[in-house]
């Protein structure tokens, strides 16, 4: 079945992802986990009860940060030892918003940047709106699925992003002045910041925003 459908589809071969982004996006999934664990360790704090257990949870946190501190210099060289990442690097981070987390994520997470229309990169991010439909019945439509990470760092990136780019800025305003929720107007912004960046990385030059 499979393989009929291969045949009837206008299907294109997936290309394989470079070396240097699969370095990078290891890294960046160990760092994730770093993080993760100090969130822990930080919510741990609160309830340690015991002076002896406090400074062991503190040196553990000073030990993440440390480690953390790490990853981030192997990411940046990464990036830096590479001609493509660094270029893609150097257009990207002229964007408010942008900063090395988001950076490293968008590079290592999502390799089909630029190659995709602005619908289909959306959507990859998790970041287009699906109908819900089932015969006659039409409910809201939603954003599910995608790649989570790409997400996350995206909304992150949106909230600065929507207070000093011009375009998100009305955009923004439009959608209060509509009575639109704060989230559905942060995943507009972060769908549209991402329209642009992919744009960006097309047509190797920044974007006037």
């Amino acid at each position: 079945m499979l393989a009929t459908m291969g045949q009837c589809m206008p299907l294109s071969p997936t290309p394989p992802q470079e070396p240097e982004r699969r370095k990078l996006a290891g890294f960046l999934r160990r760092r994730k986990q770093f993080v993760e664990a100090r969130k822990a360790e930080k919510l741990r704090r609160h309830s340690a009860g015991h002076p002896e257990i406090l400074r062991d949870i503190d040196s553990l946190i000073a030990l993440f940060d440390r480690r953390i501190a790490k990853l981030d210099k192997r990411i940046a060289a990464i990036i830096a030892a590479s001609p493509q990442l660094k270029e893609q690097a150097r257009l990207l981070s002229q964007v408010p918003g942008i900063g090395p987390t988001v950076l490293a994520t968008l590079l290592g997470e999502l390799p089909e940047l630029a190659h995709l229309d602005r619908r289909r990169i959306a959507s990859l991010a998790g970041l287009a709106p699906h109908a819900r439909e089932s015969g006659t019945w039409k409910g809201a439509r939603r954003i599910w699925g995608g790649r989570r990470k790409v997400r996350e760092a995206l909304y992150i990136a949106a909230l600065t992003a929507t207070r000093r780019v011009p375009a998100l800025i009305a955009l923004r305003d439009r959608m209060r002045a509509a009575g639109k929720a704060p989230k559905t107007i942060l995943i507009a912004a972060a769908r549209q910041l991402l329209v642009i960046l992919n744009a960006m990385i097309r047509h190797r030059q920044t974007i006037r925003l």
